[in-house]
């Protein structure tokens, strides 16, 4: 990471992802100045040290940074609120998002704003934060509830601070954030340093469901949407949070050509049988083409109609003219070369200009593979910003960042599949630039998790994570203790 840059994080704070506010908030973020290089779920486990080490951050009797009442109102909420049971009675799942910038801190304080009463939507907690009156008698007497008030007690310098009544009036945040330079920093290693323990895949901290009896559906937020200053992320989250599932799990990544093309080769059997149609029309325009020019040669020029009508000479005449006028193709579109071998076999298989379907349908089978394999290579380019063969990278500094997020919930490979539908339908540009891909049921989603590395893949996380490699990126090697 250049040393120009700083890093920051904004936690989604448990309540926030349950009301699935999640990708609003990122929404808002992604105006500001700075670039997602990392997300990552976690759900503090009972007996760890993750909220006492959070909280040891934010602590300072000098009030070098933050005043006392400020602090004590931040570490009673993460008390409350990061582990089980909590007030609010929710999964105390966490959603921390890691970005970069030249001033990346100050960009994401502006961006999340600061603790009010005051009514206002101009930055996320005018927005999302809110006010509550809530009960803490249900779980007064939960062994961990009073742990967790021990650690509170433990803060000498807060016994001080006079508490506001009604003592049941509670405030959510919506994201908290590194207040100070000090504090973003101990953050920042302490997400890392609780990366596996306390985070990846979060599906047994959601509260009331059978992990055994729900799914768990991948999608990947493509490249496109990544660009500066680009909100598109977040409202893509906010389409899928429609279908009622949990996100379980997060991770930012950039995909090499290898792993792109083995995480895709499950499409080339979807593409040979989808496309085949694409080689038939085009091979059709191609012949009409020929006719056009033939006819033109023979109305303008004087041609014979024997010569002109010939299929190698319209054919070749067809494609000369095709070179010099015609656009280069576009995602969904027959490729050059594809276009080149349609050319070279007409021209061997046609004896007039005016040939039955079945010519049409032979060319499709016999090129498919040729025409599917050209498809999956644009694929691998638009992924990875990088040339297949080669592994070059085709525009240096192109965006080819994407989000992958799990949901699970019942049915969830359905739901998340008719939301795809629908969201392509409104965001999609055209077959390749249609801002995200999901899990399908009828091909390997255990398999894709598994190229990725996800964190709930059978044969493990692929490590480093993000959090862990930008972390270290910014502050250098976790010490041994």
């Amino acid at each position: 990471m250049p040393n120009s840059e700083e890093l920051a994080y904004a936690l989604v704070t448990p309540y926030s992802l349950h009301k699935s506010r999640t990708g609003g908030i990122l929404a808002r973020l992604l105006w500001a100045n700075v670039r997602l290089v990392a997300a990552r779920m976690y759900a503090p486990r009972p007996g760890s040290r993750f909220i006492k080490e959070y909280c040891d951050a934010i602590y300072d009797p000098d009030e070098r940074d933050v005043p006392l009442p400020y602090q004590k109102l931040l570490i009673d909420y993460i008390i409350e609120n990061f582990g089980q049971p909590n007030v609010r009675g929710v999964s105390n799942r966490l959603a921390v998002l890691v970005f970069s910038g030249p001033n990346a801190r100050q960009e994401i304080a502006e961006a999340v704003g600061h603790l009010s009463q005051n009514v206002r939507g101009d930055n996320i907690r005018g927005t999302y934060g809110d006010f509550f009156r809530e009960s803490r008698a249900d779980i007064a007497d939960h062994p961990d509830y009073q742990a967790r008030l021990r650690l509170l007690e433990s803060y000498e310098a807060l016994k001080t601070v006079e508490e506001p009544e009604p003592l049941n009036e509670f405030f959510e945040p919506a994201v908290l954030s590194g207040v100070s330079a000090c504090i973003n920093e101990t953050h920042l290693k302490l997400f890392r340093k609780y990366a596996y323990t306390d985070g990846g895949f979060v599906l047994n901290a959601v509260r009331g469901v059978d992990p055994d009896a729900i799914e768990t559906s991948m999608v990947i937020l493509k490249p496109e949407s990544f660009h500066h200053r680009n909100p598109l992320p977040g409202n893509l989250i906010d389409f899928f949070a429609r279908a009622g599932l949990y996100i379980t799990a997060m991770k930012v990544l950039e995909l090499d050509v290898d792993r792109a093309k083995q995480f895709y080769s499950l499409k080339l059997p979807q593409f040979r049988r989808q496309l085949k149609g694409m080689v038939a029309d085009r091979a059709r325009l191609v012949v009409e083409r020929a006719r056009l020019i033939a006819q033109q040669a023979v109305d303008r020029m004087g041609a014979a109609p024997t010569t002109a009508f010939d299929p190698r000479h319209a054919l070749g005449a067809a494609h000369r003219a095709e070179g010099l006028f015609c656009a280069k193709p576009g995602p969904g579109e027959a490729k050059s070369h594809v276009v080149s071998r349609i050319y070279e076999e007409l021209a061997e298989r046609l004896t007039d200009l005016q040939p039955p379907d079945s010519v049409y349908d032979e060319l499709a089978e016999d090129l498919k593979d040729l025409n599917a394999r050209a498809e999956f290579d644009e694929l691998i380019r638009y992924m990875t910003g990088k040339d297949p063969q080669t592994g070059e990278p085709i525009e240096p500094g192109e965006e080819t960042q994407c989000m992958a997020l799990l949901y699970s919930g019942h049915d969830a490979l359905a739901a998340i599949r008719r939301r795809l539908k629908q969201l392509r339908e409104v965001y999609g540009q055209n077959v390749l630039q249609n801002r995200a891909h999901a899990s399908d049921p009828e091909e390997d989603p255990e398999q894709e998790l598994e190229v990725l590395g996800m964190p709930s893949a059978a044969g493990g996380e692929r490590r480093p994570c993000d959090v862990e490699r930008v972390v270290t990126e910014f502050c250098g090697p976790e010490r041994e203790t």
